[in-house]
């Protein structure tokens, strides 16, 4: 395990630090003409610490596996340089987004707030198979999850640059977060190049080597992405706007924004101009015309200490206005109320109960649903039925009817689209003790890619066992499930004879 954990510092340092310890190097000694110039990141003890910023300067790869699991968090991203604030060389100061030297990583806190919520890094590694980028590593931490996204090479910022790559990155990285924003906790809030958990040999829970990507694969996927946090239309979801049901305008938390002067840029993505953009949907949805709301927001603008220029205003208010987006969503107005109004604000005192979203009618007063709609019942019947350890689930064909409320022609029309589109592995027994056999392919995906390469042809003996299939078709239908992830990995999963 500590051969791992120098192995994981090295794929996300990179050539960030020295090798060796500039003074009192206990390995042999490289000069700095061979080494070149290299950076600094910043470690600490204890979250106490980190919050005080009491911490250690650290140049070297040596000195980080001197002090392997003595150290809770850490800069992964490196910076040109580090240094103390005080004189008894305690506290840390350097760690400014204008002093870092090369990106390394994208990293995502995934935060367990409460008792009810519940979460496992499978959750984080399903998510991902469907984004088509896996995490290098996933750490657990006593409230929830951190997950690393290693770059292939590392990003440099560069003066002649004017730092662009900084805030190109920045909005790939918001743009990774609000995707696994869409379906797990995560915290939006922290610093996108700050302070991160450090890999020990006590806190990794999944890590892969081969799982990095280049800048460009990020920047090519992130450019297909709304270039704002905040999402897009809801497939399930209609607008109230006009006069029918409560408008955005008359939330509370509309009214307390709008009476905020000291909103500023200074909060990253959490600034002026996201508060702008979350005011101007707001008025979108609540049937306020493009014009009129030029006019309220011009006004509150010229209030603010900071105000943006009238150009950029405009701009905000018609990209809210495209057509792109239906609501400022609720999640994202808290975290703006919270940084600008009150730490403390709840739900309660930010939003009417019955929100502004009308549904659509529910599923039994239609005439009928649609197969996609049942594709997705079954898989989620299926995702909660099983996991990693157990991916098989035996059902009768009755009892699974009466879960999902299908009919008997509909649920064999279902499971065959799911079998043929790669999603299910499908087995029917006919006859008394008979049913159906049913596996998730990304489940079971999952499943391979978490065992260690001796123990997978076992797997695989036992798994074609229970589903009564072949080895080679499984094999042959896990490599197309993987199609669409940016790095083929059949030859890492695969490097054995599956029959």
């Amino acid at each position: 395990m500590v051969k791992q954990i120098e192995t994981i510092h090295n794929v996300i340092l990179k050539d960030g630090l020295r090798q060796t310890k500039f003074k009192n190097s206990h390995l042999q000694s490289v000069s700095s003409a061979e080494e070149g110039k290299r950076g600094a990141i910043f470690a600490y003890r204890s979250k106490a610490n980190m919050i005080k910023a009491r911490g250690l300067v650290l140049t070297s790869m040596e000195a980080i596996f001197e002090n392997q699991d003595s150290f809770t968090h850490w800069t992964p991203n490196v910076y040109r340089y580090g240094s103390y604030s005080d004189e008894k060389r305690q506290i840390t100061c350097g760690h400014a987004e204008e002093n870092l030297r090369q990106i390394n990583t994208f990293y995502i806190d995934f935060d367990i707030t409460s008792s009810t919520e519940e979460m496992t890094s499978g959750d984080i590694l399903t998510a991902a198979i469907d984004l088509g980028f896996m995490p290098t590593l996933i750490l657990k931490s006593n409230k929830g999850y951190q997950a690393y996204f290693v770059l292939s090479e590392p990003a440099y910022v560069t003066a002649h640059s004017q730092f662009r790559v900084v805030k190109v990155a920045k909005a790939i990285s918001q743009n990774l977060r609000h995707y696994f924003a869409q379906s797990l906790p995560v915290d939006m809030t922290c610093n996108h190049f700050g302070i991160a958990r450090m890999p020990r040999t006590d806190n990794v829970e999944f890590f892969h080597k081969d799982y990095t990507y280049s800048f460009q694969e990020w920047l090519d996927w992130s450019m297909k992405q709304s270039d704002l946090p905040f999402p897009s239309k809801k497939p399930n979801l209609t607008v109230i706007s006009g006069t029918k049901g409560v408008k955005q305008i008359d939330e509370p938390w509309y009214g307390l924004l709008m009476k905020r002067a000291s909103i500023k840029g200074a909060k990253a993505l959490m600034g002026r101009n996201n508060v702008l953009f979350t005011l101007a949907l707001a008025n979108f949805s609540s049937g306020v015309s493009q014009g009129d709301c030029e006019v309220i927001l011009n006004e509150f603008n010229l209030q603010l200490d900071e105000p943006v220029s009238t150009g950029e205003l405009l701009k905000l208010i018609a990209s809210a206005y495209s057509g792109k987006y239906e609501a400022a969503s609720r999640d994202y107005i808290t975290i703006l109320c919270k940084a600008w109004v009150n730490q403390d604000l709840k739900g309660s005192e930010l939003f009417i109960k019955q929100g502004w979203y009308k549904f659509k009618k529910k599923r039994a007063d239609r005439v009928y649903s649609h197969y996609t709609e049942w594709e997705a019942d079954i898989m989620d019947y299926i995702t909660a039925q099983t996991d990693t350890d157990k991916v098989v689930l035996k059902v009768t064909q009755k009892d699974l009817q009466k879960a999902l409320g299908i009919a008997s022609s509909s649920l064999k029309i279902v499971l065959r689209r799911l079998a043929d589109h790669n999603k299910i592995f499908l087995q029917v027994k006919k006859g008394r003790g008979g049913g159906l056999i049913l596996a998730s392919v990304k489940t079971v995906l999952l499943s391979i890619m978490q065992k260690t390469q001796e123990a997978k042809t076992a797997y695989f003996a036992s798994l074609a066992s229970f589903l009564e299939i072949p080895g080679q078709i499984i094999k042959q239908t896990i490599i197309k499930a993987q199609k669409g992830l940016k790095h083929a990995i059949q030859g890492q999963l695969f490097e054995e004879d599956v029959g």
